[in-house]
């Protein structure tokens, strides 16, 4: 038998991992589906599908899967077109969810990746939801100008806010153990710092190490948070 799954569809930072797994000898193959596929045009055309596609088939050279082996093939639209070209060839297939080993595995290919992009282990580690939509865009503001080139500007629910200019001001930061979203270091209790401001489905605060920010990221607005003395937690709403 051999399990088709994927991670990281559902995350605005990155491309997508596609992963098969044979559990009988416990081979396992997985590339990325290039973020450059989810860009406006190509998100429109759905190319990322027919990189799905191309992924299994090359999978398929590695493992050579026998004359009438079962291919187990995860629920869920990213497997359309590979669901068409599976059966175009003749293999025996179905959908099911995808659960145990191999969703562990293939969600653990997606994190190594994510942390490669630069995400820090511990973000991902000790955040509820990391790859939430709201939760990754206070990362992708804390360095805008070079993580949205990692994003999935294509979906919609970032065409909606992509215009929006973020608030900057300067603060000073009295709790423990907060860490700057752009170098990933803690900042000491006391340090003077950078707060970017920006509101998406509500407001979201990013904490800069002062040395970290370069103001001509952004056009500044007027200041809406100056003086303010951040929350407990080294991530905001963890």
């Amino acid at each position: 038998m051999i399990q088709v799954d994927d991670s990281g569809s559902g995350s605005f930072v990155g491309g997508t991992c596609i992963g098969i797994y044979r559990p009988e000898t416990n081979e396992y193959y997985f590339d990325i589906i290039p973020v450059e596929l989810y860009s406006v045009e190509n998100f429109a055309k759905k190319k990322y599908l027919d990189e799905v596609v191309n992924i299994v088939e090359a999978a398929f050279r590695v493992l050579c899967p026998a004359e009438g082996e079962i291919i187990e093939v995860c629920r869920g639209y990213m497997f359309d077109r590979l669901k068409i070209w599976l059966t175009e060839n003749g293999y025996r297939w179905y959908s099911t969810q995808i659960t145990g080993q191999v969703q562990e595995i293939v969600e653990k290919s997606f994190e190594l990746y994510a942390e490669r992009l630069g995400l820090p282990g511990h973000y991902i580690k000790y955040t509820r939801y990391p790859f939430h939509f709201h939760k990754l865009l206070r990362w992708v503001y804390a360095d805008f100008e070079n993580r949205i080139r990692l994003c999935k500007v294509g979906w919609k629910c970032w065409q909606k806010i992509a215009g929006l200019t973020p608030d900057i001001s300067d603060a000073c930061i009295c709790a423990p153990s907060f860490i700057c979203m752009k170098c990933g270091r803690y900042i000491k209790p006391g340090s003077e710092i950078r707060v970017i401001r920006f509101v998406s489905n509500r407001e979201n605060y990013v904490y800069l190490h002062k040395a970290c920010h370069a103001r001509r990221s952004f056009v500044r607005l007027p200041d809406a948070t100056k003086g303010r003395s951040p929350g407990p937690s080294p991530y905001p709403d963890n």
